[in-house]
């Protein structure tokens, strides 16, 4: 077996490792989740998760899966300047695992939504990569929202979360899926960096009533998936 098969089965298990701890459940890459604390606090998160420390000179000749997608991480920091390489290198192992756990069929349709997404965070995201889905088009809104609708139970089979969809209503789902778009989009108007969790209080007043709506929405459905 060569170093580079070692590495990717590696990465593999790696990403099988990064579950959502308490206090951190979101990110760069695209969507979100909350999770549960003892204080329920919770950074609102997507594909990735937790702290991964990997030496960044292992991967210095290495070709990575996220490259694919951003083009290489000096690409990404042109467009998200809060993009560090340890959540570059977290991102990779994530789609590893995803290679690894889902079958080839449906990780293309995944590595298909992940990239227009990925597109879609280098063309409207903020410095944060949040997106402020009211400054789109409602064609690019309706667009992203149906990429959210398909990619969500991805993330939570990759989360070793029970499948949002087949949890909630068919109103739910759609109810939950808009919520995160809601959240994210709230968090970019604010201009917050949302590697922390976000106290209401950091929220403009106008836009507080909608963002706790939908954060206990978001809540909600968290719950449900860790019962």
């Amino acid at each position: 077996m060569n170093i580079e098969t070692k590495l990717r089965e590696s990465l593999q298990e790696i990403g099988k490792e990064i579950t959502p701890p308490p206090g951190l459940r979101m990110n760069v890459m695209t969507s979100i989740h909350l999770g549960k604390s003892k204080t329920k606090k919770r950074i609102i998160t997507g594909v990735l998760a937790a702290a991964l420390l990997i030496p960044t000179g292992a991967f210095a000749t290495k070709s990575l899966i996220a490259d694919g997608l951003y083009g290489s991480f000096d690409n990404l920091k042109k467009h998200i300047t809060s993009a560090t390489m340890e959540g570059y290198l977290r991102l990779d192992a994530k789609i590893a695992q995803a290679q690894g756990q889902i079958e080839p069929a449906e990780y293309k349709e995944f590595i298909g939504l992940v990239k227009i997404m990925t597109d879609a965070k280098l063309e409207f995201g903020d410095k944060y990569g949040g997106i402020n889905y009211a400054a789109l088009t409602q064609e690019k809104q309706t667009e992203l929202a149906k990429v959210y609708l398909e990619i969500q139970p991805y993330y939570d089979q990759l989360n070793g979360l029970e499948s949002s969809k087949e949890l909630l209503t068919e109103e739910e789902y759609k109810q939950y899926i808009k919520s995160l778009m809601v959240y994210e989009e709230i968090i970019s108007k604010s201009q917050i960096n949302p590697d922390h969790y976000i106290e209401t209080k950091e929220i403009p007043t106008d836009l507080q009533g909608p963002f706790e709506e939908a954060r206990v929405f978001i809540d909600y459905v968290n719950e449900k998936q860790m019962e």
